[in-house]
């Protein structure tokens, strides 16, 4: 390896989706430059490590998306509220850990809560030799009530300031993103970008049906929030038969903040529409994306879109909409197609485009494909991480 080998500790307190499968890639690859990395999650990591430099430790005592979703307004309450109990437990568990095992680097992905801030602020406390940073997936928390505001409240308020504050250093995927970041928090070290990555640890041993040897068939994958356009999309799908009787939609995701009740009637109502509500396991992903011609992200906002790399990984292309770093991802034309955010009949005109024409679908699949082994592998991930970590190490 270059540089001087670093004990470098993650912290994901679910132990599966994006943002996990995310830091386990990425430890693989700071693994593969000689470095001792951690990843600190809960129960049954969907992912498992390669490396013997590079461990994931299920301790913290959270939750995993695959249990069972309660039923009734009282019983989801109550386990609101064990879940906010297991949270601080979590961090209890996770700075007593930290404190023994005393690395050089924590970094987070994300905070929800004010207890992750007041979290944030504890390592600190604890480790004040030890650089904090974060890999900013999504440079603000969301209301869950209202995802187009940002979260407040008196706490929080207070609090996530100071968290922001405390960071060494920060990455984001994307310029957007980082200038998003820079516009709302005063980190104390610097603010840089790097690339996102592949999804190889979600590919499977089981060889990729070609674009051209599919059905019509378009694929939302990803949770359900009304900020990732489902309703434009559902909009737009009554056009989309009309021109390609036998095309399918298929949402597949867990339930976000939108009524499954509503979708499930507009579904209805726009015909072709397969839905697969609930968190959609690891084994389950190649069957998943091999049978989909494309992958669509009809998004109203974002900064970067993880789904778009997993298209990629298994050489789909993808119909998505301009905004936030998408348009640096999905090339207009070469890798995919653009349509603006909100606008159903240019997302209708653009999946008709691709569901009716195999060849270019696959032709487009296959570039992004090879984009993503020039551009996004995680050794190359790695490096600009590995590069950023040590500047900021050495200076101070």
């Amino acid at each position: 390896m270059t540089g001087k080998r670093r004990r470098i500790a993650f912290v994901e307190f679910s132990p599966s989706g994006g943002l996990f499968q995310f830091a386990a890639q990425l430890g693989e690859g700071l693994a593969e430059q000689g470095h001792a990395v951690r990843l600190y999650t809960g129960p049954r990591p969907e992912l498992a490590s390669h490396h013997r430099g590079f461990r994931i430790l299920p301790v913290l005592p959270t939750w995993h998306p695959l249990d069972e979703t309660p039923r009734g307004p009282l019983v989801r309450k109550v386990r609101r509220a064990l879940r906010a109990g297991q949270l601080v437990l979590a961090w209890l568990v996770l700075l007593v850990r930290l404190r023994i095992a005393r690395p050089d680097a924590v970094f987070f992905s994300t905070w929800r809560f004010a207890i992750d801030a007041m979290g944030v602020l504890a390592v600190r406390r604890l480790l004040p030799g030890a650089r904090l940073g974060i890999v900013a997936h999504e440079p603000r928390s969301m209301s869950d009530s209202d995802t187009t505001k940002a979260k407040s409240g008196p706490v929080i308020d207070r609090v996530m300031p100071e968290a922001w504050r405390s960071m060494d250093i920060c990455f984001t995927l994307g310029e957007s993103a980082r200038e998003r970041l820079l516009r709302h928090w005063e980190p104390s070290g610097p603010v840089l970008v790097m690339p996102h990555g592949d999804e190889s640890a979600l590919l499977g041993d089981a060889p990729v049906p070609p674009v051209s040897g599919t059905r019509p068939v378009a694929l939302f994958f990803g949770v359900w929030t009304s900020y990732k356009g489902i309703d434009v999309l559902l909009n737009s799908w009554p056009a989309v038969r009309a021109a390609v009787p036998d095309a399918e939609l298929v949402l597949a995701g867990a339930v976000g903040g939108m009524d499954l009740a509503d979708v499930q009637e507009r579904a209805r109502r726009a015909g072709g529409v397969t839905l697969r509500p609930g968190y959609v396991a690891t084994p389950d992903i190649p069957t998943l994306f091999g049978a989909a011609r494309l992958v669509t992200t009809p998004y109203l906002r974002a900064s970067q879109s993880g789904v778009a790399h997993v298209a990629y990984t298994f050489a789909r292309p993808v119909v998505a909409t301009s905004v936030g770093d998408i348009p640096k991802v999905v090339r207009d034309g070469v890798t995919g197609l653009l349509v603006p955010p909100g606008d159903a009949a240019a997302l209708s005109a653009a999946l008709i485009d691709l569901l009716s024409d195999p060849d270019k679908a696959e032709r487009l699949g296959k570039c992004g494909a090879e984009q993503l082994a020039a551009e996004s592998s995680w050794a190359a991930v790695a490096a600009t991480f590995s590069a950023g970590l040590a500047e900021v190490i050495d200076r101070r």
